[in-house]
C-alpha cells in the first residue's frame, strides 16, 4: 500500500476499510483519515502484509465473486488496515439489537392490525405517528438474554464426557435444561414503540425534494424502502460489531483471563466478520450514492455471499462451543464475570450484555435473507432486478442451509459417539456412529403391558433417528440397554383413544417389527409429537390451497431444545397443523417451509383474513419465483 505524506498533514492511507472504535467519528468519502506516522521498524515489519492487503482489495466488482480470502490474508487485513471513518449520510445511529427489536415489533404490529398496517405498504408519506393505543412510547427492552438451550438432550446424549475426537469434553458443560415455558404474558404489541424506527429512504432530503420522487409509483417507493433498509440495518450491524470487537475482544483485562482455546471458542472469528461487513457496507453505500432514486442492492449481496460463507459458516458452526464456554466462564471464573459485567456497564454498550453481541451474526444472516425475500416480493417480474434478487436469495438460503447442516452434523457425531459408549444390546447389535444419522426425537414413554402379567406397565426410552428407532431400558448412570430396534421405514404410529382403569391416558400405538406396542406419555403434547415424528417425512404444503390453515405469528423468540422443535424469531409466521392441550403448536414456517413444534406462549393467532391472505400470496410468490428462475 502506498503511504503519502504532504506538508502539514499526517500519514494518509489509500485503504477503503473502516475501523470504528468506541469513539465513533466519521469523515466524508473522498477525505482520508490522518494518523500518526508509524515508526520505521513497524513499517518495515508490516510492509509485506500491506502489499498483500492492497492486492486483495484492488479488485473490480466483477472479480469479487471469484476472490477467495484465505485465513492468513483475512487476518493480515485486520492486523494492518486502518479503516477510513466515513461520515455517511445513511449511517444509522442505532445499535443492531435496537434496530432488530424495532423492526420485528413493527412487523408484529403489521400482522396484528386488520387493515394490514405496514411501514412500506399502508403508511402515508411521510411516516405518520403511530396511534398511542397501538404503540405506547416505550424504549426497546435491554435486558440480558436468557441462557441459550443445551445442544444435546440431558437424559441421554449429554451424559458422556466424550466428543467426536475422543477427547474429554468436561470443559464444555451443557447448560441446564430450561424450565417449562412460563405463563403467557400480555401481548408484546402493547409495548411496541416506533419512535426509534430506522430512517426511511423517503425522508432523505435529496429524495423528498426530488422531482423524480413524485413520479414513482407506490410499489416503486416500497421497493426502494426495503432496499434502503438493507443499507441502514447493515450500518447498525457494523456499529454493534465495532463495539464487541473493540470493547470486548480487544480488552486487555479480559484477554489476561482467557486461555488461547477459550478465546477462540468465545470470540471465534468476530474480527473477520466485522471486516467483511464493513466491506459490504462500503459497497452498499457507494451504490446508493451513485443513484439515490433507483439504486439496487441484490447484485452486491450475491457477489458477497462467497465472502460471507468464508466467515459465517465457521462462526455459526462454533455456536455450541461458544455457548458452553461463555456459561462455564461465567459460572466458574469470578474474575471473568466481574470484568464482563464491568465492560457491560460502559455507556458504549448502552446496557446491552455481551451475549447480545455474540449472537449478532446468527441474527444478521437470517435477517438479510428475509429482507431479500421482501425485495423479491416487490420486484417486477421478468426484469433483471428480479433475476438478481432471486439469485441473492438462493445464495443466502444455501449459505444458511450449509451452516445448519454443519452444526447438525457436528452435534450428531458427538452425540452418537457419546451414546454408543453407554449402550448395551440385548438384541442384534447396531453400529450407531454414522455420518448421515440424525436424531429426530428422544425421551421416556410408558409401555402398557399385558394385564394378565404381574407388571402391567414399564418405563422404556425411545431414540428416534432419521433411519432407525431404538427401544431401550434406561439404567443407572445414564446407560441404556437396547431391547429392540427397527428401521423407520417399518414404523407406523397411530393415535389411540381408549380408557384404562377408568382414566383417560395419552395413548398411542407404535407398530414395529410386526408387533404393536401400546405406549403412554405424560402429556398430550408428547403423544402428538411422537406420532408426528414417526410419521415423517410430512407432505409439502401447497400455499395456493392453504387458505383454511390457522396462521400464528411469533411474538417472543423461541430457541429449539429438541430436534423436532422449531426455532422462531419475533414476527415470523407459521401455518398451524395441530395444537395440544398442554400448550404446544406444530406449524410450518412460511418463509422456508420448515416444520416443527413451538410453545403456544410464544405465539399469537393472526385474526385478520386480509393479513392471512396477504401472507400466503407473498409466500406463494417467493416459491413460484424461485422455481421459475
Amino acid at each position: 500500500m502506498k503511504i503519502v505524506k504532504k506538508r502539514g498533514e499526517g500519514v494518509k492511507s489509500t485503504c477503503s476499510f473502516q475501523d470504528l472504535g468506541t469513539d465513533v467519528r466519521y469523515r466524508r468519502r473522498g477525505f482520508r483519515k490522518t494518523t500518526e506516522r508509524r515508526n520505521e521498524d513497524e513499517e518495515e515489519g508490516r510492509g509485506d502484509a500491506r502489499d498483500r492487503r492492497t492486492r486483495i482489495f484492488q479488485v473490480s466488482d466483477e472479480e469479487e465473486v471469484s476472490v477467495n480470502w484465505g485465513d492468513t490474508d483475512l487476518r493480515n487485513v485486520m492486523d494492518t488496515i486502518r479503516m477510513d471513518r466515513r461520515n455517511s449520510k445513511f449511517y444509522n445511529s442505532q445499535l443492531y439489537q435496537q434496530y432488530s427489536e424495532t423492526a420485528q415489533n413493527r412487523e408484529i404490529l403489521s400482522q396484528s392490525c386488520s387493515d394490514s398496517f405496514s411501514i412500506y405498504e399502508e403508511l402515508p408519506v411521510p411516516l405518520s405517528p403511530v396511534p398511542s393505543s397501538l404503540a405506547p412510547s416505550l424504549t426497546p427492552a435491554r435486558r440480558p438474554l436468557p441462557c441459550l438451550p443445551p445442544v444435546i438432550h440431558p437424559h441421554s446424549l449429554s451424559h458422556s464426557g466424550f466428543t467426536s475426537s475422543g477427547t474429554s469434553a468436561k470443559f464444555l458443560p451443557v447448560p441446564q435444561l430450561p424450565q417449562p415455558p412460563p405463563a403467557r404474558p400480555s401481548s408484546p404489541r402493547l409495548s411496541i414503540s416506533l419512535t426509534q424506527s430506522p430512517s426511511l429512504w423517503q425522508e432523505i432530503p435529496e429524495v423528498r425534494n426530488s422531482a423524480a420522487f413524485g413520479e414513482l409509483t407506490n410499489d416503486q417507493r416500497r421497493l426502494q424502502e426495503v432496499q434502503f433498509e438493507v443499507v441502514t440495518s447493515e450500518a447498525s450491524y457494523c456499529r454493534s460489531l465495532d463495539i464487541v470487537v473493540d470493547h470486548f475482544v480487544k480488552s486487555k483485562q479480559l484477554g489476561e483471563l482467557l486461555t488461547t482455546q477459550d478465546r477462540s471458542w468465545l470470540f471465534s472469528r468476530l474480527a473477520d466478520v466485522r471486516a467483511i461487513s464493513h466491506s459490504f457496507l462500503s459497497k452498499l453505500e457507494e451504490r446508493v450514492e451513485s443513484d439515490m432514486m433507483h439504486f439496487t442492492v441484490c447484485d452486491i449481496i450475491a457477489r458477497h455471499c462467497q465472502r460471507f460463507k468464508k466467515v459465517y459458516v465457521p462462526y455459526l458452526t462454533n455456536q455450541s462451543y461458544q455457548d458452553a464456554t461463555y456459561q462455564r466462564l461465567m459460572d466458574e471464573n469470578q474474575g471473568f464475570r466481574r470484568v464482563v459485567e464491568k465492560l457491560e456497564r460502559s455507556p458504549v454498550c448502552q446496557r446491552l450484555p455481551l451475549r447480545s453481541f455474540l449472537i449478532l451474526p446468527f441474527q444478521r444472516i437470517t435477517r438479510i435473507k428475509l429482507l431479500v425475500q421482501n425485495i423479491v416480493k416487490r420486484t417486477a417480474q421478468g426484469t433483471e432486478e428480479e433475476v438478481q434478487s432471486i439469485k441473492a436469495m438462493k445464495l443466502l438460503e444455501r449459505l444458511i442451509q450449509e451452516s445448519n447442516d454443519s452444526i447438525t452434523q457436528m452435534k450428531s457425531i458427538e452425540s452418537l459417539v457419546s451414546l454408543s459408549a453407554r449402550v448395551d444390546f440385548e438384541c442384534r447389535t447396531l453400529p450407531l456412529v454414522s455420518q448421515s444419522r440424525r436424531l429426530v426425537r428422544e425421551g421416556p414413554v410408558t409401555e402398557m403391558m399385558d394385564f394378565s402379567l404381574k407388571e402391567t406397565e414399564r418405563s422404556v426410552y425411545l431414540h428416534l433417528f432419521n433411519d432407525y428407532l431404538l427401544l431401550s431400558l434406561h439404567k443407572e448412570g445414564g446407560r441404556f440397554t437396547v431391547i429392540d430396534h427397527a428401521p423407520v421405514s417399518e414404523l407406523r404410529a397411530e393415535n389411540c383413544r381408549v380408557k384404562l382403569h377408568s382414566l383417560e391416558k395419552n395413548l398411542f400405538r407404535l407398530h414395529l417389527n410386526k408387533k404393536a406396542l401400546l405406549l403412554s406419555t405424560d402429556t398430550q403434547g408428547d403423544k402428538l409429537r411422537w406420532i408426528s415424528a414417526v410419521s415423517r417425512p410430512h407432505p409439502v404444503i401447497d400455499y395456493s390451497t392453504a387458505q383454511d390453515f390457522t396462521q400464528m405469528q411469533c411474538v417472543r423468540a423461541f430457541v429449539a431444545h429438541q430436534p423436532d422443535e422449531l426455532s422462531l424469531e419475533k414476527a415470523e409466521v407459521i401455518l398451524v397443523h395441530q395444537q395440544s392441550s398442554d400448550g404446544w403448536v406444530e406449524g410450518t414456517r412460511l418463509s422456508d417451509r420448515h416444520r416443527g413444534w413451538t410453545p403456544e406462549s410464544h405465539l399469537e393467532t393472526i385474526a385478520s383474513l386480509r393479513v392471512r391472505q396477504h401472507n400466503l400470496l407473498d409466500a406463494l410468490k417467493i416459491t413460484t419465483a424461485t422455481a421459475a428462475v
